[in-house]
């Protein structure tokens, strides 16, 4: 019978763990080691604790240019659907909202991990908690884990993201992996702390565009956060992970543009605004704003526009008017840096791609060895869709070693 161990309980190593069950038909046992006492608490908390599990969305094109030759094998084997068929298959069931991310019915991530945990258990995987896996060491007869021997490793370690400690690093950097620069993705960008401490709190809809050393990078629609010194919400940090991922190349001076009347032209927006002032329909420029924007947000734009919030609209000039539909049209926030990889989402980079095969995710140094999800050089949105690669490419290297090794 052949070992096989799995480095790592979080979303990939349970999925890994089921469908090697499934596939193995009594040719192998397969050990999951876990550094925490127990397997998925990361797992628990995605999706605000509803575990956002896929997105109907996440084909290979949704994800960024830098992954997705790498990740198109997984992507494409193992699609949204299949990993929906794969937990009906658990007994899990699931449900879409309007902006193709899928829950479970339940609405609690717990159920996600239950089945994964009952399912691996049942098909015959131990686990060992508490087991932070430091050391790996291979030899002639196969690989070294925790004083035990396995003729197969699968690398499930997960990232540096939202966790206090990643014991992982030093078991990739002693085997000699190729490893490259690591950053947080999907988390808040540090801005000017005086250009937000007035809007802390509030949420805005907007278009949000990427600039970087003055080019746009990304553009991204929907809710945009102030924090104490930073900007958030879903659509901002799809934009971070953009920014980090350039960052890790070199020094660039970032910027988001904020558009808070998307659905108006500067023409239209204009010409509302001289309206709204010839039919003196805003006795005060404080309230000038708001039939388009919550007070609190037009206040402070007015003031980045030079206009005092208690003068009288009639007051107005042509010329403040064009400056005032200038910022809520491209309202300019200098990005000052990445929030901290404890709050980040997922960690962009990681194992390099180039040290891995695509078509099953086994190591080019190391026969037997592979890696999947987020351990490797490979993020993707917000909305399901670094589960969705955590899933696939399980898969995918369960598919392989079920194939080939036993």
């Amino acid at each position: 019978m052949r070992r096989i161990a799995i480095i790592g309980g979080g979303a990939a190593g349970l999925c890994c763990a089921c469908a090697l069950g499934e596939k193995n038909n009594g040719r192998a046992s397969v050990t999951v080691f876990e550094q925490n006492d127990r397997v998925g608490k990361k797992l628990l908390t995605t999706g605000n604790g509803r575990c956002n599990l896929t997105n109907r969305a996440a084909t290979v094109d949704a994800y960024p240019s830098a992954v997705r030759a790498f990740a198109m094998p997984a992507l494409t084997r193992f699609s949204p659907e299949s990993t929906i068929a794969f937990f009906e298959g658990l007994s899990l069931f699931t449900y879409t909202d309007d902006e193709g991310r899928v829950y479970p019915l339940s609405n609690q991530a717990a159920g996600v991990l239950d089945a994964l945990r009952l399912e691996a258990t049942r098909l015959g995987a131990a686990f060992c908690c508490d087991t932070p896996a430091t050391a790996l060491r291979s030899d002639k007869d196969g690989f070294l884990v925790g004083g035990q021997r396995f003729d197969v490793v699968v690398l499930a370690l997960g990232g540096k993201a939202a966790v206090r400690d990643y014991p992982g690093e030093t078991l990739l950097r002693g085997l000699g992996l190729p490893l490259t620069k690591t950053a947080p993705g999907l988390c808040k960008l540090r801005t000017d702390e005086s250009l937000v401490k007035s809007l802390k709190g509030l949420r805005a809809r907007a278009k949000l565009t990427l600039l970087l050393d003055g080019n746009e990078a990304a553009a991204e629609q929907g809710e945009l956060q102030f924090a104490d010194g930073a900007l958030s919400g879903i659509a901002l940090m799809n934009l971070s992970s953009v920014y980090a991922r350039a960052a890790l190349e070199k020094t660039v001076q970032a910027a988001v543009l904020a558009d808070f009347v998307p659905t108006l032209s500067s023409e239209k927006l204009r010409a509302t605004l001289g309206e709204i002032v010839r039919r003196s329909q805003r006795e005060k420029c404080e309230d000038l704003l708001s039939g388009l924007l919550v007070k609190k947000l037009g206040v402070a734009l007015l003031k980045r526009a030079g206009i005092r919030p208690d003068a009288p609209t009639a007051s107005l000039t042509a010329a403040q008017l064009d400056a005032l539909c200038a910022v809520c049209k491209r309202c300019v926030f200098q990005i000052t840096g990445s929030g901290p990889m404890r709050d980040a989402q997922v960690t962009v980079g990681g194992l390099a791609q180039s040290g891995f095969d695509p078509a099953t995710l086994e190591s080019r140094n190391y026969e037997n060895l592979y890696a999947i999800g987020e351990v490797l050089d490979v993020d993707g949105p917000c909305g399901g869709y670094n589960l969705q690669w955590a899933f696939a490419s399980a898969r995918l290297c369960a598919a392989d070693i079920a194939e080939r090794k036993l």
